[in-house]
């Protein structure tokens, strides 16, 4: 069967758009130095053509981070006194007035759940009154 040009023009274009580039780790297979730089795609995937078809279907576990980055608890506790330094804390005069604000709401929503418990009491005995 002979190829037509059409087709091996698709094949060139396919090999043209694998090509990598000069500074890629990756591309020249240099997969310690991908790996150094942080590349997390620089571990090879296992693939059906290397004849592992179940580990083709299983997902990368990722590296475990350099000793720097796995100090999270005291680096987001630093993070948090930065961000805690950056708020803007209200005055006397601005927390009276929210506080009073909230004890205002509280006690409406308690009146309206106290006014409608006793309506929906009073529906309740009436029915259990008309069924006994």
């Amino acid at each position: 069967m002979a190829k037509t040009a059409d087709s091996r023009k698709k094949g060139a274009g396919r090999r043209a758009q694998a090509a990598p580039a000069k500074g890629d780790a990756r591309a020249r297979g240099d997969a310690r130095a991908a790996k150094a730089k942080g590349d997390a795609r620089a571990a090879k995937a296992p693939s059906r053509r290397d004849g592992n078809a179940r580990g083709a279907a299983r997902a990368r576990v990722p590296a475990r981070p350099p000793r720097a980055e796995r100090r999270g608890l005291a680096k987001f506790l630093r993070e948090v006194r930065v961000e805690m330094g950056k708020v803007t804390w209200p005055d006397r005069k601005d927390l009276a007035q929210s506080t009073l604000v909230v004890l205002v709401a509280v006690a409406i929503a308690t009146a309206y759940t106290g006014v409608l418990d006793e309506i929906f009491v009073q529906i309740i005995d009436r029915i259990v009154a008309l069924l006994t």
